[in-house]
């Protein structure tokens, strides 16, 4: 007998993953191909490794092997694109590999979006790389002309025009100089949603064909491996060498572990906040307030609160200390 609560939370969770499909068709909808690609065949790829390797073991990862090989018969080595789809792969049949026995906790799940991020280091090194980059700095050009035009319909003309065309245009030169360090991250990022998109997917799938629901762990117990803290150290390294070639790759081996710790330092203070009996609403308003209003002041101070945090462990400080007799 399913009861209304149960009834209620099956429904929510079906009306999350149509809503999901629909973003993702949207997505691929306004991206150009075949990069748009990407936003269906990754989710679809992380759902089927994922419940692959949950139900039949190692034998799964025949998935992303054989994905891996097909591509490269496909298309060959020179579509990048194209990598991401076995890469993503391997990433869902190591989460399905995981499920048993409770799961991974939310930041060992996110260490399993390491191949992600080896490619992403990768990126520049590859042929297509500079195309990639150039596409990119063509649709920002793109950009920058329709928001003139759009500046011009809205009824700007002369000194306002100029004005504000000069400061798009420094802005625009500023993401130019930045976009070759950057984009790896950002395709890192954009990839890892469409991961846990299709986490998604594979949780509402188990749920149709009848299986136990995917694991669910709370943010608040969020933490890293010690092994982000070493690619978190290499990126550093590479950053302060100053090599120009290295930059890329530098700057992603420092910028993703480094919102991992930034999201490891915000744990640690929901959690500390929740053990106080501040209601969830309440600690994720004044988040986003602080967000919002001090950007870059929050990302400091939450990176070097979840790095200080691999060696102090405050969660496990704060159940010593409650657990001792007054």
């Amino acid at each position: 007998m399913i009861s209304t609560a149960e009834l209620g939370r099956s429904r929510g969770a079906g009306w999350r993953a149509v809503f999901i499909v629909a973003g993702l068709a949207a997505g691929a909808w306004a991206t150009p191909s075949p990069w748009g690609w990407l936003w269906l065949l990754v989710p679809l790829v992380v759902a089927a490794s994922l419940l692959l390797c949950w139900r039949f073991g190692v034998w799964g990862v025949v998935t992303p092997v054989a994905l891996q090989v097909g591509s490269m018969l496909a298309s060959g080595p020179a579509n990048p694109w194209l990598w991401w789809v076995p890469v993503t792969a391997l990433s869902g049949a190591w989460m399905g590999l995981r499920e048993e026995g409770g799961g991974p906790g939310s930041g060992h799940r996110a260490w399993m979006l390491l191949p992600l991020l080896v490619l992403a280091a990768a990126l520049p090194w590859t042929p297509g790389y500079p195309t990639l980059v150039s596409r990119m700095q063509s649709m920002l050009d793109e950009g920058s002309r329709q928001r003139v035009e759009m500046l011009r319909q809205m009824g700007y003309d002369g000194e306002r025009l100029q004005t504000a065309q000069h400061l798009g245009e420094e802005s625009d030169a500023l993401v130019r100089r930045a976009l070759p360090f950057a984009l790896p991250s950002l395709m890192f990022l954009w990839v890892a949603m469409l991961v846990t998109a299709g986490r998604v997917i594979a949780g509402r799938a188990a749920a149709w064909i009848r299986w136990p629901p995917l694991s669910d762990h709370p943010f608040a117990n969020w933490r890293l491996p010690d092994g982000a803290l070493w690619l978190f150290l290499a990126g550093l390294g590479l950053v302060l060498l100053g090599r120009p070639e290295l930059m890329p790759t530098a700057w992603t081996l420092l910028a993703v572990p480094g919102i991992g710790f930034c999201l490891q330092g915000v744990a640690v203070v929901e959690s500390l906040l929740l053990a106080r009996g501040v209601p969830h609403a309440i600690i994720a308003l004044t988040l986003l307030f602080v967000f919002v209003m001090a950007l870059p002041v929050f990302l400091m101070t939450s990176a070097c609160l979840g790095l200080s945090d691999v060696w102090l462990d405050f969660r496990r400080l704060e159940s010593d200390v409650e657990a001792e007799p007054s």
